[in-house]
């Protein structure tokens, strides 16, 4: 059986969808209570991993190493959730990084958008031209957010195997629908695609156990190699690349590490202007 992702537009419509969707299934359904073990494994506080889920780095709030390092713990989490199986992931945006595995259903749940600017509006100073406005911007939010963390718009339809719009479609029958897709042979797991979904786990865990040293580190993983790619000065090479094959290393499932760096040209010019 596949696993399935789900995102909303609506977060008490997503929750509510996932939930029961995973328990026609007999799946496990995983939501953002994990935070509160992402956050006491890293020593970080939990409220930091939600606004980095709903909110932008700003000079005010999370700073973007900040941000880039909590999303990266939510990922790493995340992809060790779904690699158990059986399993409906919401809240964690994983819809973001798990791409082109194909054992994994992409679901898009679109909210009554009428009926959410009713909502809203109701029992507040709100009309319903604004809360509709407000709907509006919050999209614009969140495709600019999905765009900067993760090069991906959330609100393309490409995104998804399927997106259901609740405007004229009710619970009930989503929740139908996602379960009958389940079965659909091309969602089946299938050697590939769980090596797939593997290697991005290892590569998740690498990233994080690099990240405090090289914030702008980036990781892939194919089988027991990794390739770490990472930005330094010419003086800085040798060490970093040797710190980073230790420290890479230290898994038991990688056996060979390659460092690929990167001419830091910021630092360099800043350099030259001292």
């Amino acid at each position: 059986m596949p696993v399935v992702t789900l995102s909303s537009d609506s977060h008490p419509l997503g929750r509510e969808i996932a939930v029961r969707a995973a328990t026609a299934l007999g799946y496990d359904c995983v939501d953002r209570e994990i935070l509160k073990a992402v956050a006491e494994r890293h020593d970080v506080p939990e409220t930091d991993l939600h606004k980095a889920l709903d909110e932008s780095p700003s000079p005010f709030g999370i700073s973007s190493k900040n941000h880039a390092r909590y999303l990266a713990y939510i990922e790493e989490a995340a992809l060790a959730v779904l690699l158990k199986d059986n399993v409906v992931c919401r809240g964690l945006a994983a819809h973001l990084y798990v791409r082109g595995i194909s054992h994994v259903l992409k679901i898009r749940i679109l909210a009554d958008p009428q009926k959410l600017a009713g909502e809203i509006s109701s029992g507040r100073t709100l009309s319903f031209e604004k809360a509709s406005a407000l709907l509006k911007r919050r999209e614009g939010f969140r495709r600019r957010w999905s765009l900067a963390a993760y090069r991906v718009d959330e609100t393309d339809p490409s995104v998804y195997d399927m997106v259901i719009s609740l405007a004229r479609i009710d619970p009930d029958e989503a929740v139908k629908t996602i379960v009958e897709t389940t079965g659909y042979r091309k969602f089946k797991p299938m050697t590939y695609s769980l090596k797939c979904l593997k290697d991005k786990a290892l590569a998740g865990r690498v990233r994080v156990a690099l990240m405090d040293r090289f914030p702008d580190v980036t990781v892939q993983a194919d089988g027991s190699s990794v390739v770490v790619q990472t930005k330094a000065l010419e003086r800085e090479k040798q060490k970093r690349t040797e710190v980073i094959k230790k420290l890479a290393g230290e898994f038991p499932e990688v056996a060979a590490v390659e460092v690929q760096i990167l001419p830091d040209i910021f630092r360099k010019a800043a350099e030259s202007f001292r």
